[in-house]
């Protein structure tokens, strides 16, 4: 009778232990199956993005090169604080600058809002995120770093390949003065659950703070996100899910109309100019949407 006690408790305890190992793999191999951008881009891409806007209509034109990897992202209106995006890789097809301007090209003389450059690890994961802003592209297409306004990203990683955790530098008077330390937390679904900022600076007037965006709820289809691995690292979020209440969906389980606020959620986003109703398109559409 012991024996069989012990026989099925021994049973129940690898039970469970199972079925944490494929809940914990099912995780792993979402994030990790598709493609070699570990997202959903060989299932489906986005192809426009239209929102209402807070100030007017706020629309975003997706383009591609022939190797299917996200080359721009077309803004309308062009305007003050509503750049186009560009993505520029290098011999390795990674991407190691992204480019906000006020031009038609990467190249075109004129305005640039903000570029990033990007240092990687063994891994090809990016270690280091150096951001210039309000400079410009010069005469010979090359973009001018700007010393005014400077800021530095040392990122950490978990072991899903999702950015858990960032120190940013920012350069003032002369040095790296003020700096933000952020951690990004994930709850058993994949999903960020928080980010929490921690600010300490000797030369901005305000007193050191901690704060904490928590987002919910989510929803149980797939993340918008998911479409692109870069979407996922500019706004430090690779959920599985969207963080909405309510949406309607394509027949691959992504979003087509839903709110932008809950979009947002008040985070730095790769969009961040979409406001009220929010319409996509996908390259992958055509077949109906369901709710």
């Amino acid at each position: 009778m012991k024996k069989n006690k012990l026989a099925n408790a021994v049973f129940a305890l690898s039970l469970a232990f199972a079925t944490f190992l494929t809940s914990c793999q099912k995780l792993i191999d979402y994030i990790n199956k598709p493609g070699n951008g570990k997202d959903v881009s060989d299932i489906c891409q986005v192809q426009t993005v239209s929102s209402v806007g807070q100030y007017g209509p706020a629309n975003y034109v997706f383009n591609y090169n022939k190797r299917n990897e996200l080359e721009s992202i077309i803004a309308t209106p062009l305007g003050t604080g509503n750049p186009n995006t560009f993505f520029i890789y290098d011999k390795k097809h990674r991407v190691s600058q992204v480019l906000y301007s006020f031009t038609a090209t990467p190249t075109t003389p004129g305005q640039v809002w903000a570029w990033h450059k990007f240092d990687f690890n063994k891994a090809d994961q990016i270690i280091r995120d150096t951001m210039y802003g309000f400079t410009v592209i010069g005469p010979d297409g090359a973009v001018v770093p700007s010393p005014q306004f400077l800021s530095v990203s040392i990122i950490n990683y978990d072991a899903y390949d999702r950015v858990v955790a960032s120190d940013d530098s920012v350069w003032a008077f002369g040095s790296f003065a003020n700096t933000y330390h952020y951690a990004y937390k994930y709850d058993g679904r994949g999903n960020l659950a928080y980010q929490a900022r921690q600010y300490r600076g000797t030369t901005n007037p305000l007193q050191p703070y901690n704060d904490t965006f928590r987002i919910a709820p989510y929803d149980d289809k797939i993340s918008i996100r998911q479409t692109n691995k870069m979407w996922m690292f500019i706004d430090r979020n690779y959920s599985i899910n969207n963080s909405f209440s309510s949406a309607t969906y394509n027949n691959y389980g992504l979003p087509v109309y839903f709110d932008g606020f809950q979009y947002l959620q008040g985070l730095v986003t790769l969009l961040p100019f979409i406001y009220g109703n929010v319409t996509v398109q996908y390259l992958c559409d055509g077949k109906g949407n369901s709710k």
